[in-house]
Parts: C-alpha cells; sequence; structure tokens
C-alpha cells in the first residue's frame, strides 16, 4: 500500500511538471543591463572643423524640429505624418549625441550668431523664424503642400553642412555627417515623390 502511495505522489508532481512551463531564465545583474539613455561616446581629439560641423547641425536640427512639430497637430496625409514623426525622432537623438560630444570636448553647443564668422561656410541655415511663422499660419487646405517644399530646402542643406565635417579629424563626427547625408538625401527624395504627386 506505502509502495502505490509513493507511486501515485510520483506520479502527481511528474505531471505537475510536464504541465508547468519553464521558468524564465534569471534577470542579468543590474551593471550588465546598458542604461536606455546612453549615448555613443567620441574620440578626444577633434578640431575646429568637427565642432563647426557639430554646432551648425544642432542649430540646424533644431530648425527642423520646429517644422516637424507643426505637422504633428495639422492635417496631413498618414504617410507626411509618418515621415515627419520619424524624422523628429532622429533629429532629436542626433542633437542629444552631438551635443553630448561637445561637452565632452568642453566646447559650447550653439553657433555664433554672427553671420560673418561662417562666412566661408556659406552662413547659417536659411530656415528662419519668419518662415517657420509662416508656416505655422498657413491654412490646412495648404500646408502640406508648404511644408514638404520647406522641409525638403530643409534637409538638402542639411545635406551641404555635411561638407563642414570633410576637414575634421574626429572618427564619430565623420560618420555622423555621412550618416546624416545618407538620411537627409533619402528624405529629399521621398518628399520630392509626394510633392509630385
Amino acid at each position: 500500500m506505502r509502495r502505490i502511495l509513493f507511486a501515485a505522489a510520483a506520479a502527481l508532481l511528474l505531471a505537475a511538471g510536464c504541465s508547468t512551463e519553464p521558468s524564465a531564465p534569471p534577470a542579468p545583474p543590474a551593471d550588465a543591463v546598458p542604461a536606455a539613455d546612453a549615448l555613443p561616446a567620441a574620440d578626444a581629439e577633434h578640431n575646429a572643423a568637427d565642432v563647426m560641423f557639430l554646432q551648425m547641425m544642432i542649430m540646424h536640427n533644431g530648425q527642423g524640429l520646429e517644422l516637424t512639430g507643426l505637422a504633428a497637430d495639422r492635417t496631413v496625409s498618414e504617410e507626411v505624418r509618418l515621415l515627419a514623426a520619424a524624422i523628429d525622432t532622429t533629429q532629436r537623438e542626433e542633437v542629444k549625441i552631438m551635443q553630448s560630444w561637445l561637452g565632452g570636448w568642453k566646447e559650447p553647443t550653439t553657433a555664433s550668431k554672427d553671420m560673418t564668422t561662417h562666412a566661408s561656410h556659406g552662413g547659417l541655415p536659411a530656415t528662419g523664424p519668419e518662415q517657420i511663422e509662416a508656416l505655422r499660419n498657413t491654412s490646412d487646405a495648404n500646408f502640406e503642400a508648404t511644408f514638404l517644399n520647406l522641409l525638403t530646402g530643409h534637409q538638402n542643406s542639411a545635406v551641404e553642412l555635411t561638407n563642414l565635417a570633410t576637414d575634421g579629424v574626429n572618427p564619430q563626427t565623420g560618420d555622423l555627417a555621412e550618416r546624416i547625408k545618407e538620411s537627409r538625401a533619402d528624405q529629399v527624395a521621398q518628399m520630392l515623390r509626394l510633392i509630385g504627386g
């Protein structure tokens, strides 16, 4: 009788073990999990061209974020809304990275507003507060076309700004410039297609 009871108990335990899903693997230690907001680091070596590129691109991205922010609450097609949201997310992350690098180099994150300072680079980006305000006041019927035309020109100027990094010596800055050049060129092509209907 005792053997029967033992066998029955063992069978129940085996059945319970088979019906139970395997337990999840243990979580990695806290110090093995990278911080969610960790930013890529840049080498210490840099020169004036690296600094100029990052400063100018931070300013340019800031203007672009003003444009994409306007599209969030306006009547636009789903493709335009998704494009604006993707650009917004990308450029916010780029700004964080560029500010982090400049901060690590003990360099200011803002470029001089004196246009003559950057005369050799074609001046500051052209999308000014007047154009942004005009877009803000554009009717819903005309907003999408106006937005696409303005943002196309803005992103095309970003492609030109990447040339500032040509004379830089920091490898991470150079890589970032190449990624920006490629991404903005793709965005311009997409927007030209949308404008053309």
